[in-house]
């Protein structure tokens, strides 16, 4: 079998997306570029790469094989340009870094600003978004940040820090809705990321059984932020993380309804692949975001 880096540029894009149109688009070439080069190392191979199953395309055997070898090859080769990099004394590279919307656009831009100055040298590139694990398994993400529980094989997970939450309100709202107790919420308009209410689990868990309002008037909406505006606006009571509405808090426009309840916490993680996780950028990054206490991001 003759091995072409091209043709296994093109195979390991079409293994990681699925999608000849995507890989593509990511190796800036023409789609029949990237078929042609496909077609013609499945010929070089012997036997198909790529199949159908339930009308999607899919690796074949053969392509499992080739994919392991050219993830395993096109990590090392990274990580011998990183060397030969530092070998001159220079700490180079991109790192693609995703993370939760809110958390990304509120915190993390402001808190990794001593990262990106004391490493001249790294390249970071920022993606916020909702699904986070299939583009880090894709490798469109380098590493991730996500309060999500992700297992998935050859993947790495450092713990970074706890989220907590607080129920919002605006002043006149509570006034209006004589809102005082958990259970007072049944009868209020609720604020919420899914229309079923499951994004209030944190706050209905911390609460004894008896004391759980049941939820017959949600509005759901698809963004942190849209939450905390119509809070404010006073159309609702929200749930959200804490650190999102301190301005808010000490401007006075919303009120922390329930401030003496201890909320279930969500945990905030670190993802990247094992294959990756040798790269110094990397290591130096995941040092600094390890450092990350919730009275900094509150700072920042």
């Amino acid at each position: 079998m003759a091995l072409n880096l091209n043709q296994l540029k093109a195979f390991f894009a079409v293994a990681q997306t699925l999608n000849y149109t995507e890989a593509a688009r990511r190796l800036y070439v023409t789609q029949s570029a990237v078929s042609h080069a496909v077609a013609t190392l499945a010929k070089s191979a012997g036997d198909d790469l790529f199949g159908k199953a339930g009308g999607r395309l899919a690796l074949t055997g053969s392509g499992k094989i080739l994919y392991k070898a050219c993830e395993a090859v096109f990590y090392e080769l990274e990580r011998a340009e990183e060397q030969i990099a530092a070998a001159r004394g220079r700490n180079t590279g991109t790192i693609k870094l995703g993370a939760t919307v809110e958390f990304g656009t509120t915190l993390l831009v402001k808190y990794l600003k001593g990262f990106i100055k004391k490493n001249p040298g790294v390249h970071v590139d920022f993606q916020f978004r909702h699904e986070l694990l299939r583009p880090l398994l894709n490798d469109e993400l380098d590493l991730v940040i996500d309060c999500r529980n992700h297992k998935a094989e050859g993947l790495e997970k450092t713990p970074l820090f706890r989220e907590d939450y607080a129920v919002i309100a605006s002043r006149e709202f509570l006034r209006a809705h004589k809102v005082r107790r958990p259970q007072d919420l049944g009868r209020c308009p609720v604020l919420s990321m899914d229309k079923a209410g499951a994004w209030w689990g944190n706050f209905l868990g911390a609460l004894p059984a008896a004391e759980r309002p049941e939820f017959k008037n949600i509005t759901e909406l698809n963004h942190i932020r849209a939450i905390i505006n119509a809070a404010m606006e006073g159309l609702g009571v929200g749930f959200v993380p804490r650190y999102c509405v301190l301005k808010e808090f000490k401007a006075r426009t919303l009120v922390n309804v329930f401030p003496q309840l201890k909320l279930l916490e969500d945990n905030f993680y670190v993802y990247q692949k094992t294959g990756k996780a040798g790269l110094e950028r990397h290591r130096n990054l995941l040092g600094y975001l390890k450092n990350i206490k919730t009275a900094q991001l509150e700072r920042a």
